[in-house]
């Protein structure tokens, strides 16, 4: 069993308060009571708790990230960032616990945030509530957004360029010969998908191509979410020569269809991904993508939380990641 301030107190014959008082350097306690409780402490192997040190100054050191969807879907893309979080986390000297909210209830992560069960809260959703970012403002409680752009200026988020990514993806596949790009959109990320959207279509608009709504299929938050959005583009009487797809495990369900009706990939139909997964290097073929700075993504949201933990003051910071274009197989 672990000693405890008591059990310091009652081999010394002092009050607890006193043998408190001394192991936290208050200056009432005279030098020489001092060094008999840390002697007899260290003689005990007395630790402190740091449970209490944190109650004591209303921290806990703890980052909470937030996730509304199944870990098992995201988790190649949670790894890089995890990673990146975590190692800036332990400079900070801060904690990350991880949480997930699939029934989508904001009641919970309220209830951790307001039991003060961790110090700022780091969200990675499909889709945000208004309601909910607005009670977490009023209340005054750190957090930042991650992977998802938010219109409103008082809230913090890091995000990938989106836009920039797919214009120089469709660029690219146009630059290759291609004229029918099939373009798979993710509604569900609302603002993501916009900017995803916007990037295809401008990317159009600037080569003088006009844009055919039959080549833009919706998929959802969930497995296999390509194969039919696929068959439905191949079966088209002029079927696109190249896919775009929203991200890499898309690209995966691409390349299985149409790899099931005979053709080849690319020189039947090119396939471009999104994200940079490990998912698209195990492919064959490998995955063109557009790679996001995961790793980078991680460190930065960790900072910009502890700084809003740090000064309560700090104004809203939001940012845009560059991404990177990668050439493989699939293109």
């Amino acid at each position: 069993m672990s000693t405890t301030i008591i059990d310091i107190a009652q081999q010394l014959n002092l009050s607890k308060s006193t043998v408190s008082k001394a192991l936290n350097g208050y200056s009432d306690i005279s030098a020489e009571t001092r060094e008999l409780v840390l002697r007899k402490a260290a003689e005990l192997g007395y630790q402190p708790s740091s449970a209490a040190l944190n109650l004591s100054r209303g921290r806990t050191d703890k980052i909470g990230l937030f996730l509304n969807t199944s870990i098992n879907y995201v988790i190649d893309y949670l790894s890089g960032i995890i990673s990146g979080a975590v190692r800036q986390a332990n400079q900070l000297g801060k904690h990350l616990v991880l949480y997930t909210i699939t029934d989508n209830d904001p009641a919970y992560l309220l209830q951790i945030c307001r039991g003060r069960e961790i110090d700022g809260v780091i969200l990675f959703s499909t889709h945000y509530d208004s309601d909910l970012t607005s009670t977490m403002l009023r209340d005054n409680f750190p957090f930042v957004v991650m992977g998802r752009r938010i219109l409103d200026e008082r809230i913090s988020y890091v995000v990938p360029d989106y836009y920039d990514g797919v214009y120089r993806s469709t660029q690219y596949l146009m630059n290759q010969g291609h004229r029918r790009i099939g373009f798979m959109t993710r509604p569900e990320l609302e603002t993501a998908n916009d900017e995803h959207l916007n990037g295809y279509l401008d990317a159009l608009a600037d080569a003088g191509l006009a844009v055919d709504d039959d080549l833009i299929v919706e998929t959802r938050l969930e497995p296999n979410s390509g194969v039919e959005p696929t068959r439905k583009l191949l079966a088209l009487p002029n079927r696109p020569t190249a896919i775009l797809a929203f991200h890499d495990l898309l690209a995966v369900d691409a390349i299985r269809v149409i790899h099931e009706h005979g053709l080849h990939v690319p020189n039947d139909i090119a396939v471009m991904g999104f994200d940079g997964l490990s998912a698209g290097l195990i492919s064959s073929p490998r995955i063109s993508t557009v790679q996001q700075p995961f790793e980078q993504i991680g460190r930065r949201v960790i900072e910009i939380v502890n700084m809003q933990i740090e000064n309560q003051e700090t104004s809203p910071i939001q940012e845009t990641v560059p991404v990177e274009l990668v050439i493989r197989e699939s293109t």
